[in-house]
């Protein structure tokens, strides 16, 4: 049988997580990275470096390749992925886009984004699995770094909410699609409260500076709850970067330290370190009582399937592109965490502690 050819790739933006992209496309044995397309300088130097064919547009792209890219990937600030993402979808009508998180900025443009999508045939969306740990009753998590001043001059639109900066919107957004995918739900109700803020940003509005932090208490529609912590500015290594190394831009943890804790019935999961802690019949029987606080845990390591996360992803957008699967991460589900930041900013904005309940995007 002939081997199937590789899956023709575009890569939109050339800034900081571009060459991630990058290596591991060009290192991919399904994948064939066909172009850069940025207007600025850091694409133009990036595509030189790895002498790839550069283009300023995706229209000036497609005027010269001869046989168009099948994907793209869109790695852009995070204020232009639905303009970015709406013309790749009229003028190239790829089979899937890849676009990194937050999906968009506001849910009003992601929901056009979506309909037009689907109306092209870009996309389908996945089921949520459940995690089996036995009636989960909550989930606590951590996204905790430290942001230096280099991180917000070297990029205006980092200070800035309005245009998607701080850490709900570019790194808490990750977390929300992790604790929807492991609690089973999505978030339907969020409580917040800001962190005290330590840093001055002079060039932005003041009612348009980045929180610095909150913390957050969310309800899940299938009647979980969960309390979070977020902080891009304390010195910390508990936050998902850190704590399991999947981007060698940041150090990982001397030792290791976990983010997340999904607490059931029967047992408590601790992530990454991914160890189970639970009762065992024969422990409980030796001390001839019910199981329970008083008689010891079994601490059970999990297997974890090994491999590099940019790499996986690499593969699975060539795999959804030729139709044998769906989107692990759909943007279905990339609209509702967004939905579920825009809920966080509107608490933080309030100040009142009250609840916000999350625009519910399961209709779209």
């Amino acid at each position: 049988m002939a081997e199937s050819p590789k899956v023709r790739i575009a890569l939109i933006g050339g800034g900081t997580i571009a060459p991630l992209h990058v290596k591991h496309l060009m290192s991919s044995p399904t994948c064939e990275l066909v172009a850069i397309v940025d207007p600025y300088h850091p694409g133009r130097e990036l595509a030189s470096s790895l002498s790839l064919p550069h283009f300023e547009s995706v229209a000036s792209l497609l005027n010269a390749l001869q046989k168009p890219p099948e994907a793209y990937v869109i790695c852009v600030p995070s204020s232009l992925h639905v303009s970015i993402a709406t013309d790749v979808i009229y003028r190239a009508r790829p089979k899937a886009l890849l676009i990194e998180k937050p999906f968009c900025t506001d849910s009003k443009s992601g929901t056009e984004l979506l309909a037009l999508a689907n109306e092209k045939g870009c996309g389908t969306p996945p089921q949520i699995p459940s995690l089996a740990v036995n009636y989960t009753v909550a989930i606590s998590g951590l996204w905790t770094a430290k942001k230096d001043e280099g991180y917000f001059t070297s990029a205006s639109w980092r200070a800035t909410r309005s245009a998607g900066g701080g850490p709900i919107w570019t790194n808490f957004v990750h977390d929300i699609d992790a604790l929807h995918f492991l609690t089973g739900a999505r978030m339907t109700c969020v409580w917040a409260i800001n962190t005290i803020p330590r840093r001055k940003h002079e060039s932005v509005a003041a009612e348009n500076i980045v929180e610095e932090g909150a913390a957050i208490m969310a309800q899940f529609s299938n009647g979980v709850v969960g309390t979070f912590l977020v902080s891009d500015n304390v010195a910390s290594p508990y936050g998902w970067e850190s704590a399991t190394g999947d981007n060698p831009l940041y150090p990982k943890a001397e030792i290791p330290v976990d983010i997340y804790s999904i607490l059931g019935t029967k047992g408590t999961i601790v992530v990454p370190d991914n160890t189970l802690w639970t009762y065992d019949s024969e422990t409980t029987g030796r001390y001839h009582q019910e199981a329970g606080w008083k008689t010891p845990m079994t601490r059970v390591k999990l297997p974890v399937a090994q491999g590099i996360p940019f790499q996986q992803q690499a593969e699975h957008l060539a795999r959804v592109v030729r139709d044998l699967e769906d989107p692990i991460c759909s943007a279905e589900d990339g609209l509702a965490a967004v939905s579920v930041c825009e809920a966080i900013v509107t608490a933080l904005k309030a100040k009142d502690g009250l609840p916000v309940s999350v625009l519910d995007m399961s209709h779209i």
